[in-house]
């Protein structure tokens, strides 16, 4: 069965909850391919010498070779306000009503593509193993298999690799740049949020800003995450998106037509 397939019968059992509050905001991101983060902060004016805000371990999961991530699906551990945190994300290719109430959605943008993505979050306790389904809680599993069976036994972790972060301004935004290092790679992305109305003439600001001042832009604008298995040496294709809620929604309404509901 492929992958179409697969989409329609789950989005068919899937049961609508309630909408998620869905934030008016929009992630900008730009993947950075300088050599090192140093070389980037001195283009840009900044002081390297101190070291960055923060450089906190990130750890990655999927199996081996990476299933979930070409589906829209996501899952890792961080730390985030001295806090250890394991993450459950969603990407959609527009945006959708078919999501928990306690999960938080926003816009992502790479490049000239556009995503809706939620995520779920949920403190990791001392006592947490680094596989199977123990970092997860109940909420995060129901979220993440609403989309798709997942055999939790079979994820992997890729790393933890360190994650570098500092703080900037850049055209007068707050704006994060981070540096997730693997092996001798350093992938890197600057980040600012911003209202989706500002969103696009944010964007083009800040993109003429990054090339003015030399920064070397990624050929592929593509999320980190999707690098770093790259960069591991798998061969990924652009990340499939879980379908959408129009989609879901005609699956659902021709399901129904056929058995004679409507």
């Amino acid at each position: 069965m492929n992958l179409h397939a697969v989409l329609a019968v789950v989005l068919i059992l899937a049961v609508p909850l309630i909408p998620a509050e869905v934030r008016d905001e929009i992630h900008l991101q730009w993947s950075i391919c300088d050599p090192n983060p140093h070389i980037v902060l001195q283009k840009l004016g900044e002081d390297s010498r101190g070291g960055p805000k923060k450089q906190n371990p990130i750890t990655y999961f999927d199996t081996d070779p990476p299933v979930y991530l070409q589906q829209g699906r996501m899952f890792r551990t961080k730390r985030s306000h001295h806090e250890d945190l394991s993450v459950v994300k969603v990407r959609f290719v527009e945006e959708t009503s078919d999501i928990p109430d306690t999960v938080n959605c926003v816009w992502d943008r790479y490049g000239d593509q556009t995503f809706f993505t939620c995520e779920m979050r949920s403190p990791l306790n001392d006592d947490d193993d680094d596989d199977g389904m123990s970092l997860w809680n109940d909420e995060q599993v129901r979220f993440a298999e609403r989309y798709g069976d997942i055999v939790w036994e079979e994820l992997v972790a890729f790393g933890p690799f360190l994650n570098a972060k500092w703080k900037l301004h850049l055209e007068g935004f707050k704006a994060v740049f981070d540096d997730v290092v693997v092996q001798s790679h350093h992938l890197m992305e600057i980040e600012i949020k911003v209202s989706t109305l500002e969103g696009d003439g944010v964007y083009h600001v800040v993109t003429k800003y990054l090339r003015e001042h030399g920064l070397e832009l990624c050929d592929d604008q593509e999320s980190k995450t999707l690098r770093l298995f790259q960069v591991l040496g798998y061969r990924i294709e652009p990340a499939l998106v879980v379908a959408s809620h129009d989609l879901r929604w005609k699956v659902k309404a021709l399901d129904l037509a056929a058995v004679g509901v409507v």
